[in-house]
């Protein structure tokens, strides 16, 4: 296999399996997902991920993994998919940069938009890079900004930038070799990629005794999603403000998406 495209909602979980000839997998003998996993370590490949005017392709991929709740159920989303910035195990962090820099422009251009979650402050270019710099957890950095050498080498392993196009999100994670951080010698990096339905993505704010993720019916949880649309922006509010006092500008342009499901 030299490529393959993945959907969305357009075939079951049996359907995927047969048509890839993926492993399946069912880790617990609780759990309610089935995972499907199937790998090219030895050969990447390319990836076309269907999404209409928003479709991409993927490439130097190494292993993709989706899960549904049964092998009739639809996927919607895949939660693993890996892939080098290009196929050899190591390439200059400078060629890396800028594979990366690269891949972003990439999902720009094909109409993909920067995601910034409901309770993270509104950070642009370098007031981004800073604030990713300095925080505990990995906040989402801006795709437009062009990292120096420098500064992309003091990214954390793991960095991340957010995306959405039409009920779609997708989390873009860097990840390299610590043992090879010498900017002068070849690096060894993995890039992970999720996409996960606008239902997936937002599941996780919601609290178990509220809504059970696995059950996640859509009227009521577009029902609730304003209130914890709100709950989560008082967040960010109280947090920019912090920033703001520090000199820091708030990018007040952006504003979340709106939904795409329906009651």
């Amino acid at each position: 296999m030299s490529s393959l495209t993945l959907y969305f909602n357009k075939e079951t979980g049996a359907q995927f399996a047969a048509r890839v000839q993926t492993n399946v997998e069912n880790p617990l003998p609780t759990s309610t997902t089935t995972f499907y996993n199937k790998g090219w370590d030895k050969n990447p490949i390319d990836v076309r991920i269907e999404h209409g005017k928003n479709s991409i392709t993927l490439h130097h991929v190494i292993g993709v993994q989706t899960g549904a709740a049964d092998g009739n159920t639809l996927i919607t989303g895949y939660d693993n998919i890996s892939a080098g910035l290009s196929n050899d195990d190591t390439m200059s962090h400078d060629q890396a940069r800028l594979a990366m820099l690269a891949i972003l422009k990439d999902l720009k251009n094909k109409g993909w938009q920067r995601y910034i979650s409901l309770s993270d402050p509104r950070l642009t270019g370098k007031d981004a890079w800073n604030y990713a710099k300095k925080e505990l957890y990995i906040y989402e950095l801006d795709p437009d900004y062009v990292y120096s050498l420098d500064e992309w080498m003091q990214l954390k392993d793991g960095a991340r930038w957010l995306f959405q196009a039409n009920g779609i999100y997708l989390t873009i994670q860097m990840y390299r070799e610590q043992s090879k951080m010498d900017p002068q010698q070849p690096g060894e990096y993995f890039v992970r990629y999720e996409f996960e339905s606008e239902k997936e993505y937002y599941a996780p704010y919601f609290k178990d005794d509220d809504l059970k993720k696995s059950a996640l019916n859509q009227a009521r949880w577009v029902s609730l999603y304003p209130g914890i649309k709100k709950e989560m922006n008082q967040i960010r509010v109280k947090t920019e403000a912090e920033l703001k006092a520090q000199g820091v500008q708030i990018d007040t342009s952006y504003q979340d998406p709106a939904l795409v499901s329906k009651k």
